[in-house]
């Protein structure tokens, strides 16, 4: 009888983001590489599935996977070991994420706690009020039960800067909202800068709590 010793899984680690322009997954990065690291694993990171498919198909190996794409196809977490981070893929696959739903209900307790009466929930794209995703659902679900009114709106991240600052001056236009909740630390990072221009000063929430974005809300 001839034996074959198994093959060695191999101790890379695909990591698959969004973008690393984004301070939260930059950051969430760094501390995954950090870790895999410490416990003798180096890391492989894309922002796109094209390039993941590729090293794939040429015979890279990888010992498991990290995603947070949305997009992420399920025979490939099937493929390898994968724990998904903050995006659902499949109930079989383990997914590492924050309390959305009850996030988005503190913060939305926190505005009410501040006074603010005229609130704007801003999305970071069009798809998160169709389906409407949990942190502004839990906004949602507190402001009605506390009987408040509010407006929803989004900006395009697919479309340049110039068009999502003409968004932003038009949603701003009359300065009438004294608070503005937003979706993500991005969307509140554009609102926090367009605010400061006009001297207008309603209260603007973001929602991740990246260290970057932490720092500059002190400064501002």
């Amino acid at each position: 009888m001839h034996y074959q010793p198994k093959k060695a899984r191999s101790k890379t680690i695909l990591v698959l983001l969004p973008t690393i322009s984004n301070p939260f997954y930059a950051e969430f990065y760094e501390a995954v590489q950090g870790n895999l690291e410490q416990l003798g694993y180096d890391s492989q990171q894309h922002v796109d599935l094209a390039t993941a498919y590729l090293k794939l198909l040429k015979g890279d190996e990888f010992g498991g996977m990290i995603t947070s794409l949305p997009e992420t196809p399920l025979p490939l977490a099937r493929n390898l070991p994968t724990v998904s981070f903050d995006r659902p893929i499949s109930r079989e696959i383990p997914l590492v994420s924050c309390d959305n739903y009850g996030g988005g209900r503190l913060l939305a307790q926190a505005v009410l706690k501040r006074g603010a009466k005229q609130i704007l929930i801003l999305c970071g794209r069009q798809q998160d009020l169709s389906p409407i995703n949990e942190r502004l659902r839990g906004m949602m679900d507190y402001f009605q039960k506390q009987q408040t009114s509010f407006e929803t709106a989004y900006l395009d991240f697919t479309s340049g800067n110039l068009l999502k600052q003409v968004r932003l001056a038009k949603l701003l236009t009359g300065q009438k909202y004294e608070a503005i909740c937003c979706s993500d630390d991005i969307t509140a990072l554009l609102v926090k800068q367009r605010v400061r221009q006009l001297s207008y000063q309603p209260l603007v929430t973001g929602f991740d709590g990246s260290n970057f974005v932490r720092i500059f809300f002190r400064t501002c």
